[in-house]
């Protein structure tokens, strides 16, 4: 009964949270793998091609998991100019808890990426996308379904029993300074790489509501950063990042810091040898979650796998167990041959 109890109760908060969340945006742990869900100016930076797919599960523990899917691919136009220009397409899908929540949203960005010169580029971009939210409430229970004793299935709710449906378009745009110095090869690790940007989504605050009532879709204010320092003569890489999210009133600020160990570098001329390296690190959420990660690298592949403990107030019905993500990346660079991790352009 106390079990019983406890998850009834967990499930209760992780709907009132997703009622209370309704005009806030859902995101990954693994933000570093979300680079355009991010801000629109990374499409192009620093790959010439690259496809990238993230699933994430939570609340399991509670009985309402939250499950959330995307998958994105951009790559870089005009690759021989000084110039380049940047395309993108992301799709993204989310179901959160007991009435299965959804939201659907599919976007394309445009970005322009300028070489200031060997080791520094401004890049900018713009995101236009469509988005269908829908929610069935003939999955809940009401409390007209109560007679005080017991629950009862077949008595009216007194709620609409159809899905309701809306949908809308969705736009962002942002800004971001990259910075690059020198390769990274095995024989010297002395490069340095940083980039740093501030993007906003939902600029115009769409209608964001089921029942067509005033409540209006935040806009949302994203800072965020990342740098890659070599430790000269070892193989390690030191990767510390950050973001911070502003939407309405809520705040979210994740700093985290992983350390890479490369196991082994390109070949440089013949290509026989491929790039491999273990990650490890993780980030903090602040008021919300410690996240760990581990991820594994294999010449233009990537594979990371992410834990987040709950450290909120949910905690004490979910016993700090939050989700898992996993991220699958395919990364495509013509030249980087040699290196371990190369400049933007």
């Amino acid at each position: 009964m106390k079990t019983k109890l406890k998850k009834n109760v967990g499930l209760f908060l992780v709907i009132f949270i997703s009622s209370t969340s309704i005009a806030q945006d859902i995101h990954f742990s693994q933000f570093d793998e979300t680079p355009v869900l991010l801000n629109p100016a990374n499409v192009g930076v620093p790959h010439e091609v690259r496809v990238i797919a993230n699933y994430k599960s939570q609340w399991q523990s509670v009985n309402a998991p939250f499950k959330t899917i995307a998958v994105t691919v951009d790559g870089r136009l005009l690759k021989k100019k000084k110039n380049h220009l940047g395309i993108g397409l992301d799709f993204f899908s989310d179901k959160a808890g007991a009435g299965q929540m959804k939201t659907t949203q599919v976007n394309f960005s445009l970005s322009g990426m300028v070489l200031l010169n060997k080791s520094n580029l401004i890049s900018a971009g713009l995101m236009a996308g469509y988005i269908q939210r829908g929610i069935n409430t003939t999955s809940y229970s009401w409390g007209n379904q109560y007679d005080g004793m017991a629950y009862d299935a077949t008595k009216q709710s007194g709620e609409t029993n159809a899905a309701l449906n809306f949908n809308f378009v969705d736009f962002a745009g942002g800004i971001q300074y990259s910075y690059g110095s020198h390769e990274m090869y095995m024989s010297a690790n002395n490069a340095k790489r940083l980039n740093l940007g501030i993007a906003i989504f939902h600029p115009h605050q769409p209608a964001y509501s089921f029942y067509g009532d005033a409540t209006r879709l935040y806009m949302k204010y994203v800072f965020h950063g990342d740098a890659a320092i070599g430790l000269q003569n070892t193989n390690i890489v030191l990767k510390p990042s950050y973001v911070v999210f502003l939407q309405g009133p809520t705040k979210e600020i994740t700093p985290g810091l992983t350390a890479q160990y490369i196991l082994q570098g390109d070949s440089k001329y013949t290509g026989l040898k491929k790039f491999m390296a273990i990650s490890l690190g993780g980030y903090y959420r602040a008021k919300d979650a410690a996240i760990a990660l581990v991820k594994f690298e294999y010449n233009s592949c990537a594979i990371g796998f992410s834990y987040d403990m709950n450290l909120s107030k949910l905690r004490t019905v979910s016993n700090t167990k939050g989700g898992f993500e996993i991220s699958l990346r395919y990364a495509f660079d013509t030249y980087r041959r040699g290196a371990t991790t190369s400049r933007f352009f």
